[in-house]
C-alpha cells in the first residue's frame, strides 16, 4: 500500500465513526406538531389547522415539529424507508407535545427520528400521572 492510501485510511478510521456518533445524538425537542407544507406556504398552525393536517397526512404529507422558539422546522422521518414517519405524532396534529429522538441536519433542512411523544398541557409541562387503578365489579 502507498503511504497516501494508508494515511487516508487511518484518518478515515478516526474521522467517520466522530462524525457518524454526531448524527446519532438523541435529543429532546418541544413544540407543535405542523404541517409543514401549510407552515411554510401560509404561516397556519395550531388547533384552526388540525383538520387539514389530517387531510394532508391521510394523503400522504409528511408532518412536522415547530419548536416552541419558532426557529426550527424538524419534518419527522422514518428510521427505516417504508415506515410510516407520523406514526407517533398522528394523534398529537395541531398539538404541543415534548418529542424525543434523533436529530438529523443536511443542507439546511432538519430531520427528526422520534422514538417517544409525550403530549405538553398549555403551560407547557407533560401531564401528571395519576397512581389510579381500575376499580373491579
Amino acid at each position: 500500500m502507498t503511504r497516501s492510501v494508508r494515511c487516508a485510511l487511518l484518518l478515515g478510521m478516526f474521522i467517520a465513526p466522530a462524525a457518524f456518533a454526531a448524527s446519532q445524538d438523541v435529543t429532546t425537542v418541544q413544540g407543535e406538531v405542523i404541517d409543514p407544507s401549510s407552515y411554510l406556504r401560509e404561516g397556519r398552525h395550531g388547533p384552526d389547522a388540525e383538520e387539514s393536517m389530517y387531510d394532508a397526512v391521510d394523503g400522504g404529507q409528511s408532518l412536522a415539529l415547530l419548536d416552541d422558539k419558532g426557529q426550527t422546522v424538524y419534518l419527522f422521518l422514518a428510521s427505516i424507508p417504508g415506515e410510516d414517519p407520523n406514526q407517533l405524532v398522528y394523534e398529537y396534529a395541531g398539538q404541543k407535545v415534548k418529542v424525543t429522538g434523533t436529530v438529523y441536519e443536511r443542507a439546511g433542512l432538519t430531520g427528526l427520528v422520534a422514538t417517544s411523544v409525550e403530549p405538553l398541557t398549555p403551560t407547557g409541562q407533560a401531564p401528571a400521572k395519576t397512581g389510579t387503578t381500575p376499580v373491579e365489579p
